[in-house]
C-alpha cells in the first residue's frame, strides 16, 4: 500500500506565491500555467477519523 500518491497538475504562480493549482485532467482556466508533479499523503487526517475513546466507541 502506498502512502504518498503523485499527482500531475497545472501551477500558476505570482510574485513567487502560487495562485492556482488545476489537475492536469481537469484544467478549467485558459491561462498558461508550468507543468510539475506534487505528491500528498493518501492518510492525513485519517487519525482523528478513526481514533477510538476508552471506552471503544
Amino acid at each position: 500500500m502506498q502512502q504518498y500518491e503523485k499527482l500531475k497538475v497545472y501551477i500558476r504562480t505570482e510574485n513567487g506565491r502560487t495562485v492556482c493549482m488545476c489537475l492536469k485532467s481537469n484544467k478549467r482556466c485558459t491561462r498558461q500555467c508550468a507543468e510539475d508533479e506534487v505528491s500528498r499523503d493518501r492518510y492525513k487526517g485519517w487519525e482523528s477519523t478513526m481514533s477510538r475513546n476508552r471506552w471503544g466507541k
